[in-house]
Order: C-alpha cells, then structure tokens, then sequence
C-alpha cells in the first residue's frame, strides 16, 4: 500500500512537473491570440439596411464572412455545444473526463475510438496549428491543449465559442457558419432552422463526408442522429425533433451573393482591398451606402432598355441621395454578365470611362452667368449663325431660331446662344466652376477647349456627372460622393441657392420629352433634367433630378462606336424619368430662396423696361445680384417707340429674306474642312459621320475619288475612314458639288495608307 500510495505520489509530481515545464515552454503571447481573434476572412459589403449582396474569396481562396455570436441564431451555438463539447461551460480549456473516456476507449478497441478536444482546443487548432502546418501527432495536441488552457484566461466563453463557428470547415473552401449557411440554404446564420443546425454541425466531424451535395445519405443520417442526439439532452423538444427530422436537406451548393458588382468595383478601389499594399481589415464586413431596393429597380430598367438596341450598345446609370450625398445604387453595365466570361465588354465600368458630355454642362455656362448677375431666363438671346465668322456651331436639328429667350435656349439645347452666354461669362469662369462641381479631367486651359467646352469637345465620367448634378440638385452644395453608410462627407458651397434655383427652374420642363410619352410624369410630379449628345453619336446622356434624388444615364457602345440612334432624349431620357419616377414618386419642388425676387421685365429683351417698352411680364431674378440696365431695344425718337434690333439678329433677318430668292449653296458641314480626327485605337469600324446641307434630292458620297455611297439630303452617313490626309467629296441630283480636306490620325497605330481596307457596316 505504501508502495503504491508512493507511486501515485511519484505520478502526479511528475505530471505537475511535465506540466509546469509544458506551460513555461509552449509559447502563447500576443501574436497567437491575434491569430486566433482577427480572422482574415471574404470582403463582405451590405447596403444601407444591413443585407448582405456582395461576397468575395478571401485572401486564401475561402468563403468565410465572420459575424457576431448573436447573429448566428438560436440553434447553431446550441447544438454545436450540444454535439461537439458538452461541458464547455464547466471546463477551463481541457475536459479531463473526455480525455479518460478517450483513452479508455482507444485502448479497448485499439484505434482511435474517440477524442477529447473541446470546443477551445479545436479553436487552437484552426487559427494556429494548422497555419502554421504541424502535423498532427500527440505533440502537436499537447500544445493544442496547453495553448487552450491560456486562451481561457484571455477570452470568454461566448467570445471562443464565437471564433470557433467562424472558422470551423464545412467542406471545399467553405468556412463558418455564416459562409455555409449562404452556401448551402441561401440564408443568413440567423435564419436556419433545428434541421439545417443539425446538418451544419454534422459535417464538422468530416467536411466532406458528410456534404449533403456529394453525399446525400450520409449527410442525412449524420443529421437525423444528432437531432435524436439534441432531443435526448432536452435540447429539442419532441416536437422540434419531429419537424427537424422531416426537413429537406439540400442537393447543390448555391453561389454566394455577388450583386451590384461594378459598386462592389468602386468600394473595393475605394478602400484598397486587392491591392498590392492596400488597406485590408481582419474585420472586412463592409456597410456601403447602397440602396439595395434601388439597385434592384435600376438593374431592371436598365436591363429592359438594353433590349431593345442593338448587342454592343449598352447602358450605365448612377442614383445619388441628394440630402446625404451618398451614392445609393450603381450600373457600370447593363450588360453585365457574370456566367459569360467570354463577354469582355460586359465587364467594363462604362460610368468610369472618359466620354464627350454633349450639351450636359451647358445648365453650368448659364449658371455662371446667372451668378454674374447678366441673365435672367427672360434675357433675350440670339439663335442665329452670325458674328460667328462663318463656322457657327449648329443646333441638333440643323435650324436656327433667330430670337429667343435664355429659358428656351437652355431647355432646348440651343448651341448658338450657349456659345454667346459662354463668351459674355468668361471661358475661364466657367471653367474653374465646372472644376469646383467635380468635373477632374479638364486639365488645359479655356482657350484650348474654345467654345468646344460647352458643345461636348471635352472628356468627362458619368460618375463626375452625377456628382455634379447632385450638387447642382442640392442648389450648390457639393460632396464627393459617399460610398460607405456610416462616412460623414463635408459639403462646400460651389455656387448660391438662388442662381441654382432659377437654373433648375428653367430646367423643369417637358419640352424635351415631347419624343415620348409625356403621361407617366403626371399632373404634380415635377423633375428637371438636360439631355446631350456627343458629336458623331457616340454617347446618349440625360441628367435628371428631383429635390430628393439625381439619376444620370448614359447610352452607348463601350469601345465608342457610333450608332444612329444615341440621342439622348430618345435614347437615354425616357430611361432617366422611369427611374425617378419608380425611385423618387413622391418628390415635391425647391421652395423659392427669399432672394429670389419677381420683377417686370420688357416682354421682348428681358430685361428692366423702359417709357418705351410696349409690355411686360414678370419673371425670376436675384435681389442685389441681378443687373438692372433698362432694356436697349426700344427707344423713344421724336415721340415714337421704335425698335432697335442686335446686330445678329437683324443680320440675320435680313439673309432669310433674300434665301426666298436664292438656292441655299451646297455645303459639306460634317466632317469639318481643315480639321483633325483622332480615333480611339479599340474603334474597329473608324466611321466618321457626313452630312451636307443646301443638296437637291439625294447626296453622293466620295473619299479620295472613290465611290462610298449615297444618303438623304440633311441625313448623316457613316463610314469608315483610315488614318492619314483625305479629300471627302459630294454632289446632289443637279449636279452641284463640294468638297473637303480632313485628317485621320489613330495614336500608337502605324500611318495607313490609301490602299487600306476599311468595311462599312
């Protein structure tokens, strides 16, 4: 008796001293408890509401999307207890009656009958032993064991339980319950039923056994019995067990969430995740500031008008929060295509892309002009083609309107008054204020865009547009865009409510939606929105907005081919009211700032009348701002009123009544004499739009000499035109001729010559 009451002395100062050296040498300081707390898992990025719609592989190839304990339900903390440690809240890292029962057994049946890892060793073994590639022998599970001993001391039992479910395997490169829960029901952790807990905590046993979608039967008869398993311990109730056992198990894997992936695209940039040397958390669960119910509904839109052009012509849009500056849903592509790999341009940004603007940043000339104080929307104004030295830049629809004011001018897109408004505000004016609304790609100065700068002969980014819009919707308070839900975004004021507001209020009309349906506005619905199209139709734009949101819409080709039907307020306005009006349909209107004053103008000028002014009529201007010169076209002479006309206008009365006598001379008025054309390398089709004014009947079109082919009198014609210098030449049906020289360079592309094919299509 002595002998063995010495012995089992002996043993246990042995095992104290094994132990006590075992503490002292396996390591556990920092470093480890940071590998085991800060999971490198998927960037995950949820909208405004806390749904999560975008998931991608982690660092290590794996889908694992780490959440809070009490995100995970009531079951999945339950029966993994339940199954995996049955007394985790009672031991302090090592279960020493599991490791009794695990010898015992394992020595009756001489193989590995059942182990004794908790909960907290087998958290060890995931976050350490295994990254750093031990093997797995008794050693490596002393270690496990010392190790979860220490992490006790460190984190408490929820804290390691919830580690635990975050990175425990459930099959593939499938990691977590939050991972595996998307994977195999299509539902958060939170969600799972008793059933779906049990199959979940089954695999953990072998991941690949027992997966329901390689190995139905095992995977469900692993569930039953650990359902019989909860109901034994009082975990379920019979009932709960009962309906447990009836549930489907599931037969494939379902992709993880991946919307709204060109949004996902700018948060990623934005933040510098997969980059080489970016800012990359542990914690990549991402709150963004979309509007998952918008992006839905912009999708949709954007996807049914994608239908009805042609298969390289697509769409790309933006929605901006005009209170918050947040950008709430995003589109780069209509097309988009994550099952086509083979569809390249499917994947390409076109809100990212640099494009011609068209008539879009003409509200930010008459803006300018407004907070100069030189016009009002009654300023009269002069559509004509005089004073311009002969190369006046023309309307859309190839006529001129002679008088009209500056609120018909701008809200229908009339190019000879922009340029007169231009050059009366100063080019370099406008520019510095088109840099304060968001526009960064203006890098020259305002004498090499000329008066190209308001007529499209300039490159900007949907996403600079709708920045731009945003703040001009928001009546001159500009915000760089917020991508994230909780980012504060300072705002600074780039123009006055007042002149913003007499803006949107020439631009809330329907004048430029008379190519369709103007009933799905309504009676009180009221947006404001300005079309362009750029030169050659390449590019269709809207821009339109309500005091609540600001939509922008962008029609054309991604590699920038031209198609005949990429006008905007065909092609891209009836998408941008459809969008408003689904997203914003209870919009009202700006209240009128208090400086914003109603004075009588002469119905004629526009401006302050005088004793010889016929009538008036009132209309908005600025108190204090606005200039009060009396009007100068009517004048008292000897007692009578008479009219005095601007010289542009009375010119160009006067050549409209001897064009009743005389054949308007032909002309070729695209592509211009004397000019360059540079073509973007990717434009395989290098088409060139001709158009020619003043024809009899049908045009016949020549290059060099050559036959092209033959078009209607005022119709554009496209075709294709290779680099270097060329004579383009047209007759009409009375014989008449013109012709013009031009330039086609292609940078980074060797010179082509005459001989060089190109097909028209």
């Amino acid at each position: 008796m002595r002998f063995i009451l010495k012995l089992i002395a002996a043993a246990i100062i042995a095992c104290f001293v094994i132990f006590t050296a075992l503490w002292l040498t396996v390591p556990f300081d920092v470093n480890y408890l940071n590998k085991i707390v800060n999971i490198d898992g998927s960037p995950a990025l949820y909208d405004n509401q806390g749904k999560l719609f975008h998931l991608r592989l982690s660092p290590d190839s794996e889908w694992q999307v780490p959440i809070k304990l009490s995100e995970m339900g009531k079951w999945l903390p339950l029966v993994a207890v339940g199954v995996e440690d049955g007394r985790f809240y009672s031991h302090f890292g090592i279960d020493f009656i599991a490791i009794a029962r695990a010898l015992y057994q394992n020595l009756i049946y001489q193989r590995v009958a059942s182990g004794a890892s908790t909960i907290t060793s087998q958290l060890v073994r995931l976050a350490v032993s295994e990254r750093e590639g031990r093997s797995r022998n008794v050693i490596t599970k002393i270690r496990e064991f010392i190790m979860a001993m220490k992490l006790e001391h460190e984190l408490s039992k929820p804290e390691i339980l919830e580690n635990y479910l975050n990175r425990a395997p459930f099959g593939g490169n499938i990691r977590g319950v939050q991972a595996a829960s998307l994977i195999y029901f299509n539902k958060s952790a939170s969600q799972i039923s008793t059933g779906e807990a049990c199959l979940l905590i089954g695999m953990l046993k072998s991941p690949t056994v027992y997966r329901p979608d390689l190995n139905y039967e095992a995977a469900k008869a692993r569930r039953d019995a650990i359902i019989k398993l909860m109901e034994s311990k009082k975990i379920f109730t019979y009932d709960e067990a009962a309906r447990a056992l009836l549930e489907e198990l599931p037969r494939k894997r379902t992709q993880p969430p991946f919307r709204a992936y060109h949004f996902a695209e700018l948060i990623f940039n934005k933040l510098g995740i997969f980059a080489p040397y970016g800012n990359i958390k542990p914690d990549k669960n991402i709150y963004t500031s979309l509007d998952l119910n918008a992006q839905t509904k912009l999708e949709a839109i954007l996807a049914q008008a994608a239908r009805s052009f042609p298969a390289n012509i697509t769409l790309a849009a933006g929605i901006a929060d005009n209170k918050t500056g947040k950008l709430i849903a995003w589109v780069g592509n209509a097309r988009f295509n994550f099952n086509n790999i083979n569809s390249r341009a499917s994947w390409v940004d076109c809100g990212l892309g640099l494009r011609s603007p068209g008539s879009t940043l003409k509200p930010f000339v008459y803006l300018e002009a407004v907070e100069q104080g030189i016009l009002t929307g009654s300023t009269l104004l002069a559509d004509t083609q005089t004073a311009f030295s002969g190369r006046a830049p023309r309307n859309f629809d190839l006529s001129y309107r002679g008088a009209v004011s500056a609120r018909v001018a701008l809200a229908e897109s009339l190019n000879a008054p922009a340029v007169r408004v231009l050059r009366r505000a100063d080019p370099d004016k406008v520019l510095r204020l088109l840099k304060d609304f968001g526009f960064k790609h203006f890098n020259n100065n305002a004498k090499y865009y000329g008066d190209s700068l308001i007529l499209g002969g300039c490159e900007v980014t949907l996403y600079e547009e709708l920045e731009a819009f945003a703040a001009l919707a928001a009546l001159g308070k500009f915000r760089n865009l917020s991508l994230l839900r909780d980012e504060e975004v300072a705002s600074s004021r780039v123009a006055s409510q007042e002149a913003c507001w007499m803006i949107c209020d020439i631009l809330n009309h329907k004048g430029a939606l008379s190519l369709f349906s103007r009933g799905t506005l309504g009676q009180k619905w009221r947006i404001a929105l300005k079309t362009g199209t750029s030169y050659g139709l390449r590019d269709a734009w809207t821009a339109a907005w309500t005091p609540d949101y600001t939509c922008v819409v962008w029609a054309g080709s991604p590699d920038g081919s031209a198609w005949t039907g990429l006008v905007g307020a065909t092609a891209a306005a009836p998408v941008a009211v459809k969008i408003l009006r689904i997203i914003s349909p209870k919009s009202g209107w700006y209240d009128k700032p208090d400086k914003v004053v109603s004075r009588r103008v002469c119905s004629l000028s526009g401006e302050p009348p005088n004793a010889a002014c016929i009538s008036t009529r009132p209309e908005w201007s600025i108190e204090g701002v606005t200039h009060t010169v009396t009007c100068k076209l009517h004048t008292l002479r000897q007692g009578e009123k008479v009219l005095i006309m601007p010289s542009e206008l009375e010119q160009a009365k006067n050549i409209k009544s001897k064009r009743i006598y005389k054949k308007s001379p032909l002309n070729i008025v695209s592509p211009v004499s004397g000019s360059s054309y540079i073509l973007a390398p990717f434009d395989l089709e290098r088409r060139i739009p001709f158009r020619s004014e003043g024809a009899s009947g049908q045009v016949y079109w020549y290059m060099d000499g050559e036959y092209l082919g033959s078009s209607s009198s005022g119709a554009n014609f496209f075709h294709g035109v290779p680099d270097g210098e060329h004579v383009i030449g047209v007759t009409d049906q009375d014989g008449r001729s013109a012709s013009v020289n031009i330039k086609v360079i292609t940078p980074g592309k060797r010179k082509s010559n005459k001989n060089d094919k190109i097909i028209l299509k």
